[in-house]
This record gives structure tokens, C-alpha cells and sequence, in this order.
């Protein structure tokens, strides 16, 4: 939420806020309980949150004075437990392990556009778990607005595109992971690159118009082309529409610092959390997995072992229903 200075990204609700809000897979409900906050800052605070996962998680949000329930089921099983057209605004987060990469399949998003509104907003913000390489100063897609190059710049982060150049990872243990994680994945039928599948859902239902996105890479640490980039400390203002990328500086604030080690933590604890798929594909036995997974954090926590360009790439993307 911060890379983006807002819990959503859809520029729909500047004027009037949605009257009942659902987040699947909402695990904490943290994004409930921030969106809740961002819309009571703005005078709106008796919007309605619907928070569903498998698990629950979720406090109770009612305590925290949000208008606020949660409903347990599993977003694979359909259809949800909600009636057509029920909310008009409906968040999802994080829930591409749900989803089968192949396209000859029904549309992941058929069933939450069963139950939002017409004229309702559907946002869903993932990441890409294979790790790429940043080539140097990558261009502003077209079209981004001055508000996004002033939050990259802010951020320290650079505003990708689907054409954005990227390069295979150089560091050995991004490389080992990314082998792993294609290979389990691909036999679970899920992709580890759901970016691409995300915006070809949005771009394929005739029943969604307003269609928009944002993308956003995250280094993981201090890049080594930015650090020679001598006295290039001011982003430059002028065209937005594939010009050179906003020059970070060469000393990161600590905000901007704190921002790639969360990436950069995100990414370590994401790995941790699939090692029972990706051990079997590494063929490692437990000692040896042990050593390599000791060598993978002192390299990346304490060696700055991500210094090339590697990063974490997310991407929001919404449209409005017809």
C-alpha cells in the first residue's frame, strides 16, 4: 500500500466511496481495516467491509469501529456464498495459488463479477514469484500520470510495464529458486508468473470496460548502476511517456531503504513458506537444504547479493463492470 500511497489503485471512488466493499482472500483483513481508515480520513467512515478466506484469521473488525463481517469459504469452490450483483466493490489480494494458469479454463474473475454490482469496481493486486533482473534506466510506460512519477521518485521504485526489459537474475540463489518454483508450480497447474495472466483476465471479459493498471518493480537493495550514477539526484520532470525512468538517489532515505529490505524480506519469507515445494524439486536432502537456505540469507541479507537489479514486481489492475 505504500508503493502506491493508497490501498487501491482504481481512481473511481475520488468523488463517492462504495457502499459494501468485499475482500477475498482477505486473511488479517489488513487491507480492510486500511481501506476502512483511508475512507473515514476522507469523511466517508460508514462504508461496509466483507472480508472471506478459507481460515479465519481475520480479527474482529467491529471492535476497531468497522462496519465490518467476516464469512469463511474456500474461493475455489463455487460459486461464493453471495448473491449476484451484491457488492460494488469487490478487493482481491495475493490469490493466484487459487487459480489454474491454464486459459482454456472458465476466467478466474467469472465468479466475483457474478456477485459486484454494475458499474462496480473489481481491483486485484498480485506478484510475480519468479525473480528477474532490472536492466539500467527502463522508460515510463505511456501514460503514466505526474501523481505515479512522483510516487516512484518518493519510493524509490520504477514503474514498469508488460515491455519493460528485464534480464535473468545473476545471483545463483535466485536462479536456483526460480528453476524450483517454475517446475513446482507447473505441476500443480499454476504459473509463478501471474502478471501476465492477471491483465490478459481483464482484457478478455466483455462484461468489464474502464480497464486500467499499475505496475511497479521494487529493487531489493541498492542497484549498483544507481550508485554510479554520480550527482544524478533530481528526477527529471518533464514527458511521462518513454522517457528515462525517475533517477533515484544515490543515498536512499530510510523510508526508501525500509521499503526494498521489506521486498526483499517479503521475497525470503515467501520462499520459506513453499519449501515443501520447492525441496522435492532441488532434490536436496534435508542437511543440504539446511546449508543452502543458510547461504541464500547471508548472501541476500547480509552480502547484498541482490545487487544487479533484482526485484519484486507487483501489479494492480481494475476495471468497472458493464
Amino acid at each position: 500500500m505504500r508503493v502506491f500511497d493508497a490501498p487501491f489503485c482504481s481512481p473511481f471512488f475520488e468523488d463517492r466511496p462504495p457502499k459494501k466493499v468485499l475482500e477475498i482472500a482477505c486473511g488479517a483483513a489488513v487491507w480492510s481495516s486500511a481501506c476502512h481508515d483511508f475512507f473515514k480520513r476522507q469523511g466517508w467512515g460508514n462504508v461496509s467491509f466483507t472480508g472471506l478466506d478459507i481460515a479465519p484469521l481475520a480479527p474482529d473488525l467491529r471492535t476497531q469501529g468497522v462496519n465490518w463481517r467476516f464469512v469463511q469459504a474456500d474461493i475455489r469452490k463455487q460459486p461464493l456464498p453471495f448473491s449476484d450483483g451484491e457488492f460494488d466493490f469487490i478487493f482481491i489480494k495475493d490469490a493466484g495459488y487459487c487459480c489454474e494458469s491454464s486459459i482454456a479454463d472458465v476466467n478466474p474473475l467469472s465468479e466475483p463479477l457474478r456477485i459486484l454490482k454494475r458499474g462496480g469496481v473489481l481491483e486485484v493486486l498480485d506478484s510475480d514469484d519468479i525473480v528477474r533482473t532490472l536492466l539500467p534506466n527502463p522508460p515510463i510506460p505511456h501514460g503514466t500520470t505526474e501523481e505515479e512519477v512522483e510516487q516512484a521518485e518518493q519510493t524509490a521504485t520504477y514503474i514498469i510495464s508488460a515491455s519493460t526489459a528485464f534480464a535473468k537474475t545473476q545471483n545463483r540463489y535466485f536462479q536456483d529458486y526460480n528453476t524450483w518454483i517454475e517446475k513446482g508450480l507447473e505441476k500443480r497447474d499454476l504459473t509463478a508468473v501471474r502478471l501476465p495472466l492477471t491483465a490478459w483476465a481483464f482484457s478478455s471479459v466483455e462484461a468489464m470496460r474502464d480497464v486500467g493498471s499499475r505496475r511497479v518493480a521494487i529493487p531489493f537493495g541498492v542497484i549498483r548502476w544507481e550508485k554510479i550514477r554520480d550527482g544524478a539526484v533530481t528526477a527529471s520532470r518533464e514527458a511521462t511517456s518513454d522517457t528515462a525512468s525517475p533517477i533515484v538517489p544515490k543515498d536512499l532515505t530510510p523510508n526508501q531503504f525500509a521499503l526494498r529490505q521489506t521486498a526483499l524480506g517479503t521475497t525470503i519469507q515467501a520462499i520459506e513458506s513453499l519449501e515443501l515445494v520447492l525441496k522435492p524439486e532441488s532434490e536436496k536432502r534435508q542437511d543440504e537444504w539446511d546449508r543452502w537456505w543458510s547461504g541464500m540469507t547471508h548472501n541476500l541479507l547480509e552480502q547484498n547479493g541482490a545487487f544487479n537489479g533484482e526485484c519484486l514486481e507487483i501489479g494492480a489492475f481494475w476495471a468497472r463492470k458493464r
